[in-house]
């Protein structure tokens, strides 16, 4: 034990004195440096392709612009419009429902599958293989691919039921399924990335916990919900607001080319009623503030999430 204090205390320090203020400096523009450079080409592209759009539709929310015309401040009109216009809640309405029916399933399943794809048994590298496949199609590739497979006529799902004789469904233009079936697509779509995240996650977890799970004869569903699950909340916390995220962004393409909002507004989130007003009504200032409402939506419902989870942990 005196050794021990020998070599923390001052002895040590006078034989190899602290750095100073200058020195350390230094040491941090040398190590951060090459990582700064090879930063920069990312951080322009998003500062270029994300903060300037980000900011210039802000401040076209208190504007009236058609594309072509000078525009015209309005001060906070279009707001005033948005609390007025039915459309505008009902498709906040859906787009809460692509994040409730989302969010929570693909973040259960990605945990699941990253502890299945984790272990080591047969057929596992052939599983992280097809796991993966969903990233290298884009997400309109994936939308004809969906549109083919819930096809009433010819798709898959139909050709199925009906060697069962069970009544096949129009998924996509029957109003209680639309949305369900785009979210089913999504899901699929934002696995492989999840997947990914909690298989980093996992590889941080302590050994020992598993260790002394085995001396206490836990099985490995308590190993799982008890033991792994807790040691990754870290984890949960960024993918789940990753997927929020989304859930809220990428119901626009999804929505626009299987079902263009349909039927009647069943599909028709935030973001695709702003592209709406924006392309087709060619009112940009309107969308801009639809865009604003819906970035809000999306923080609101993140510090949310991040709220609960500390009243819960305490």
């Amino acid at each position: 034990m005196t050794s021990f204090r020998l070599k923390t205390g001052a002895g040590a320090t006078s034989r190899h004195p602290a750095p100073g203020p200058r020195k350390r400096r230094k040491f941090l523009r040398a190590d951060t440096g090459p990582a700064w450079i090879l930063l920069t080409p990312a951080l322009v592209l998003f500062f270029v392709f994300i903060i300037v759009p980000t900011l210039a539709g802000i401040a076209l929310s208190f504007f009236q612009w058609n594309f072509f015309d000078t525009p015209t401040f309005t001060g906070l009109s279009n707001f005033a419009t948005l609390i007025e216009d039915p459309t505008a809640w009902r498709s906040l309405g859906v787009t809460l429902l692509f994040v409730l029916l989302g969010v929570i399933p693909t973040v259960l399943v990605g945990f699941v599958l990253a502890v299945i794809v984790n272990v080591n048994m047969p057929g596992v590298v052939l599983l992280r293989v097809l796991y993966f496949v969903p990233v290298v199609l884009s997400v309109a590739v994936s939308a004809v691919l969906w549109t083919f497979i819930y096809d009433p006529r010819q798709g898959p799902i139909a050709a199925f039921l009906r060697l069962f004789g069970v009544p096949v469904p129009d998924i996509l233009h029957t109003g209680a399924l639309a949305v369900p079936g785009l979210v089913l697509m999504m899901i699929w779509l934002a696995l492989p990335i999840v997947i990914l995240l909690y298989l980093s996650g996992l590889q941080r977890v302590p050994a020992d916990i598993y260790d002394a799970a085995a001396l206490d004869g836990a099985g490995a569903w308590r190993v799982l919900w008890s033991m792994t699950w807790p040691n990754v909340a870290g984890t949960t916390f960024v993918v789940a607001v990753l997927q929020i995220i989304n859930f809220v962004s990428s119901s626009l393409d999804v929505s626009l080319i299987m079902t263009n909002g349909g039927p009647l507004g069943a599909t028709r989130g935030l973001s695709l009623y702003a592209y709406q007003q924006a392309f087709t009504n060619q009112d940009v200032g309107y969308a801009s503030a639809l865009s604003v409402f819906q970035l809000l939506v999306v923080v609101a419902i993140v510090a949310a999430g991040r709220l609960l989870i500390r009243r819960v942990n305490r």
